[in-house]
């Protein structure tokens, strides 16, 4: 069920073989502790290296529990290959078994209780496969496959149970048990990743997309805003950034906005002579580890420098100036911007990452001019748009075609949009800034409420005048998109929090914030091509717009006492992983913990081969004469007439509870614990039936109370 079929095969292989071969081992409580710590250790092994995903999503945490029966293979197969006996119990406390061996050693005796893995196994490898349906990928509800195939197995199980028929009405009631474990399994598996997966939202996020990112618009809980380091900024000249762009989009749909791309048909003309084909572009090398955005980047200066530094999965956002235009020391093969001015890195080695990034305020900006796509919004929010700007005292322009959503991104010739100036827009921006920022109007909050999400920009604006970032930067970019300004919906990280040296900033989750990148002073050109009209805003820049309440920064959970010791594991994380990024470390590091484990290998197989036995089947006589004493019939005969003294002899404790006519067994029993067995007519284990039966037919007399001894 996870596409690792030959590692199933493997396990089911080693854990099954007890039944192909006789090999046996004498294990003390010591070698199931160390079977057991070897499992911990691989669980701890493998949770630090799902620690090493700077981007941890509730899946990682399902894919590790999905791992489990393998984790527990070492003591799964220390019970397995056994001689005698189930696993101690003092196995799984270090306490217990120090006293157990203090006792051993002042000749006190020592009684442990023992368990049997076996249930707790298949329970744990029936869910782990749940886990597996669909590798939790868009899991959208059962999977057949799954109780299907466990709905199989649990029936030849249970019908094939103790090497004996059942009853069919037994059978029936377990496998319509089974039957509707499995279903409920797969429902419960559903859930969980519906619950942890679907239902789980940031607040503006590490976005690792640069088509869409997904925004907490018209969902009703409390947003959680992480505390854990994502990112370090170390600013080395210049004035120091606001804000650090990590993506930027386009086109609002419903709770998600997205980058949509140019069209291929249409050639735009772009003025500094880039070719885009609506996708990422490769950013040109300028030597080693060293990418300009253009030309003539390659031996300017710039006005403001600084390093990133962190994780990074491959193919994942970096954040940086908006207008960096050089990175260096960049350790990966490929850097690329698309035509939102979003920057992604492609072959990043072992996801660590610190780069220099250099920007000119005063240079051109990464991001191509808009198209009418940078006006739209959707039509549901039209209404509401318009009874706000009116409300706020602004005169709303005339609704031509290009407010619609569904509208191609092709404005007829009729259709123009506006021209505004700087002032107009700085007019606007002051009255929604105004009115935004009015805490008699609009607060800001981490707990959204609401009936009714269809148009949720609208009752943001209308009902509940309360919400995060996201809703102050969705509505500023509608707002000014009905008034004619193009403008993108931007996520990234605010710079609040200064680290332990002067120049650096720490950015955690709960600096990722959302604002609007709007486009300023341009003027609408029609540049036709054939017969359509295709229309371009040139000749204005983009800007910041961030109209989020500035107290923004102050909400947010305190943080947890060891918040400090975990920013000092990341840091530590991130260091090393740059550490072992130096030429030849890896290799080197590799090499060395190889020859650990080569060596410790040998040693486990070594001390498997010098401690195996050959577990050669005895017969009825020789296990009773190993064991010293009937168990399985003292056990049934002991629930009759109580259990044997501890002073007391087998053979005479046998004699005085025994029936008439059970002299036979007591002999043979004697026979074959103190003389090796001798012939005779029936056997010991015919011995013991005939001795039930006499007992039964005792129970069946009243008043009679004859034994062997009486």
């Amino acid at each position: 069920m996870h596409n690792q079929a030959v590692a199933g095969l493997i396990a089911a292989a080693l854990v099954e073989g007890r039944h192909w071969t006789n090999l046996r081992w004498d294990f003390t409580d010591k070698g199931f502790a160390r079977s057991w710590q070897l499992s911990v250790i691989i669980l701890i092994v493998s949770a630090l290296v799902l620690l090493q995903t700077d981007d941890l999503r509730a899946t990682d945490f399902l894919d590790l529990l999905s791992w489990l029966p393998f984790m527990m293979l070492p003591l799964v197969l220390a019970q397995q290959y056994v001689r005698e006996g189930g696993i101690p119990m003092v196995t799984f406390s270090f306490i217990a078994r120090r006293k157990a061996a203090a006792d051993r050693r002042a000749g006190r005796p020592v009684e442990t209780s023992s368990i049997q893995l076996g249930y707790p196994v298949f329970i744990l490898i029936m869910i782990a496969a749940g886990m597996g349906v669909g590798s939790l990928k868009g899991l959208k509800g059962i999977e057949p496959r799954y109780p299907i195939g466990v709905a199989i197995l649990m029936g030849w199980a249970i019908f094939s149970l103790g090497g004996r028929k059942v009853r069919p009405q037994a059978w029936g009631v377990a496998y319509l048990c089974s039957l509707a474990m499995t279903v409920g399994m797969s429902w419960g598996v559903v859930k969980a990743y519906d619950y942890f997966v679907k239902s789980y939202v940031g607040s503006g996020g590490r976005a690792t997309s640069a088509q869409q990112t997904q925004t907490s618009l018209g969902r009703v809980h409390e947003l959680q805003l992480s505390p854990k380091i994502e990112w370090r900024y170390f600013h080395e000249k210049g004035p120091i950034p606001g804000l650090l762009k990590l993506g930027t989009y386009n086109e609002p749909l419903g709770d998600m906005w997205q980058a949509t791309t140019r069209i291929l048909e249409v050639k735009e003309q772009i003025p500094d002579g880039r070719e885009f084909s609506g996708d990422f572009e490769t950013l040109l090398p300028d030597g080693e580890a060293t990418f300009v955005f253009q030309e003539e980047d390659r031996e300017r200066e710039y006005e403001v420098e600084g390093r990133i530094q962190g994780l990074i999965d491959d193919d994942e956002l970096v954040p940086h100036a908006g207008r960096t235009r050089r990175f260096e020391e960049i350790p990966s093969e490929i850097v690329a911007v698309n035509s939102m001015g979003s920057v992604k890195m492609i072959g990043v080695n072992r996801n660590a990452m610190e780069a220099r990034i250099q920007s000119d305020p005063n240079s051109g900006h990464m991001q191509l001019d808009p198209t009418d796509l940078d006006l739209t919004y959707p039509r549901d929010e039209e209404k509401g748009l318009e009874d706000f700007l009116e409300e706020i005292g602004l005169s709303v322009p005339r609704a031509g075609r290009h407010p619609s959503r569904t509208l191609s991104r092709k404005v007829g010739g009729d259709e123009r949009p506006p021209d505004l100036s700087v002032e107009d827009f700085r007019e606007i921006e002051a009255r929604i800034a105004m009115t935004f920022l009015d805490t008699d109007q609009f607060e800001y909050s981490l707990f959204l409420q609401g009936t009714d999400r269809n148009a949720p920009i609208t009752e943001f604006l209308s009902v509940d005048r309360q919400g995060h970032c996201e809703y102050f930067a969705g509505a500023t970019a509608m707002l000014m998109r009905r008034m004619g300004i193009p403008c993108r919906y931007t996520t990234g990280y605010s710079l609040q929090e200064r680290g332990s040296d002067e120049s650096e900033w720490i950015l955690r989750g709960q600096h990722a914030h959302a604002w609007v990148e709007a486009y300023v002073g341009g003027t609408w050109v029609n540049e036709r091509q054939g017969d359509l009209d295709v229309w371009r805003c040139r000749g204005g820049e983009w800007i910041n717009v961030d109209l989020t309440p500035p107290d923004w920064s102050s909400f947010g959970k305190p943080r947890p006492w060891y918040q400090g010791l975990s920013d000092w594991f990341q840091g530590f994380r991130s260091s090393l992983n740059l550490w072992l990024d130096q030429p030849g470390v890896f290799d080197r590091v590799l090499n060395v913990l190889a020859v650990i484990g080569a060596v410790f290998l040998a040693f486990v197989v070594f001390r498997l081969i010098r401690t195996r036995r050959r577990d050669v089947p005895d017969t009825w006589e020789e296990s009773v004469r190993k064991a010293g004493l009937l168990r399985d019939f003292e056990k049934w005969l002991s629930k009759r007439v109580g259990p044997r003294p501890r002073s007391m002899p087998m053979g005479t404790w046998l004699r005085r509870s025994l029936p008439l006519g059970c002299g036979e067994l007591v002999k043979q029993y004697e026979s074959a614990t103190f003389r090796g067995g001798e012939a005779s007519e029936r056997s010991l284990e015919e011995e013991i039936l005939i001795a039930k039966q006499l007992w039964k037919e005792q129970e069946k007399t009243p008043g009679t109370n004859k034994v062997h001894g009486v």
